[in-house]
Parts: structure tokens; C-alpha cells; sequence
């Protein structure tokens, strides 16, 4: 069983007055749940703004001319883009969701990280369910480098978006600045 978030290893943030962001990144391989706890935690935390990474990827190919996930070549610019769009929305708290390490974000005003993870057998369930398993191993490598980073985890393994989301905003909001 996966580590769960508890207050011992919960994220710090600062800032939380206008100009200071008070960001905190939902990290996760894909088939961890990202996108489908974005409903109810927008529900839970109806003052944060919840960016999903994946959702300018579609715009972002068209004017690229090219498949954001498959050309690395992109994704500097892609990461540019998503910055650009936090940092007009950053004097509200901000939560991202998306695949972006603390390695790869260097310098991004994120006060706090978390990391979304299912067991692998979860994982290919739903990337099953979803007709991705041309990605399962990608996703399998994925989850396993994301999980020697050391974050705080909440397992999405058998559990409901709903049961997600209120872990998620619980840790987000005992996050928060004082």
C-alpha cells in the first residue's frame, strides 16, 4: 500500500497575499487520477483555480503543427505556455494538475507538491478501461520515478474521484498559509 499524506509529512506553502502565489502541484503518472478528480475538487475548493496541464495540449498541438505528448522537441514551450497562464492567475491560490517534476519546473513560484499514485495493477486497469495501454509502460516507468521523489502520496488505488478529491483539498487547504 502506497504511503498516504498525513499532517507529519504534509506540504509548507507561503505567501498567500496578493502578489505571492500559493500554488501547490498535483503531480501523477498517467491513469493516477488527475483529470478525474478535477470535477469534485473544483467543487471542494470553489475559491482556488485548478489548471489541468493536459488541457492546453489540444490548442498547443493545432498551432504547433505538431502532437504536444509525442514531440519533446515542444515541450519547453508547452512548459512556457503553462507558466504564462499561472503567473496571470497567480494572485489567486492556483492548483496544478499535470505530469511536470520539481526538476523539470525549476524556479516555478509552486509553494507545495503532492503526488497522486495507484498501485500498477490500478494503473493498468484503468488505462485499460480508458484504451491506453499502448501507454501503460510509460506510465508504469513514470509512477515509479515520480515515487523516489520523496513527496507527500495520496492513493488513488480503489477509491472513488469524489473520495480523492477530499484528501486532495483536506492537504491543499491544511496547506494553506495560516
Amino acid at each position: 500500500m502506497l504511503e498516504t499524506a498525513t499532517a507529519r509529512t504534509r506540504p509548507r506553502t507561503s505567501g498567500g497575499s496578493y502578489g505571492e502565489p500559493v500554488i501547490v502541484a498535483v503531480l501523477g503518472a498517467p491513469g493516477s487520477g488527475k483529470s478525474t478528480v478535477i470535477r469534485p475538487l473544483r467543487s471542494l475548493l470553489p475559491a482556488h483555480i485548478i489548471v489541468d496541464w493536459d488541457d492546453f495540449m489540444e490548442p498547443a498541438a493545432a498551432l504547433a503543427g505538431r502532437d504536444i505528448r509525442q514531440d519533446p522537441d515542444t515541450w519547453p514551450a508547452y512548459r512556457q505556455l503553462v507558466r504564462a497562464v499561472l503567473d496571470t492567475v497567480a494572485r489567486w491560490p492556483v492548483v496544478l494538475l499535470g505530469v511536470g517534476t520539481p526538476a523539470e519546473l525549476p524556479g516555478w513560484p509552486i509553494a507545495a507538491w503532492v503526488l497522486l499514485d495507484c498501485t500498477d495493477e490500478e494503473r493498468r486497469r484503468r488505462m485499460n478501461q480508458a484504451g491506453r495501454l499502448n501507454d501503460l509502460r510509460e506510465a508504469i516507468d513514470d509512477a515509479r520515478q515520480y515515487r523516489t521523489l520523496g513527496l507527500p502520496v495520496i492513493d488513488t488505488t480503489a477509491r472513488t474521484p469524489t473520495e480523492v478529491a477530499a484528501g486532495l483539498a483536506d492537504l491543499i487547504q491544511r496547506a494553506g498559509p495560516a
